[in-house]
């Protein structure tokens, strides 16, 4: 069984997060739970968040290469199954091409 932790967010929040739940088919607890299990996993809180452009190009060149990636649906399911009481192990980049 679950634990249960109880937060208070302001109004203004918690209409985004019930807004950004709906748009994606989930109930507001549903996607709190997914975004803290996705911060989870990226780890390192204190870094800032350092996508780019340069990193994106290099990742593809390197698929393009090697082939070796991960389907995004195992992706999604497997953040979807963060959120539950027996989630997935993390997917494996296999060769894909």
């Amino acid at each position: 069984m679950a634990d249960t932790l109880t937060i208070s967010i302001p109004a203004p929040l918690a209409d985004e997060v019930r807004a950004a739940a709906e748009a994606r088919g989930l109930t507001p607890e549903e996607y709190v739970r997914q975004q803290i299990a996705w911060d989870i996993a990226i780890g390192d809180d204190d870094a800032e968040p350092a996508f780019s452009v340069e990193e994106d190009l290099a990742a593809f060149e390197d698929y393009e290469r090697t082939g070796m990636a991960i389907p995004g649906e195992e992706v999604e399911a497997w953040l979807r199954s963060l959120t539950t009481d027996n989630p997935l192990p993390r997917p494996r980049p296999r060769k894909l091409k």
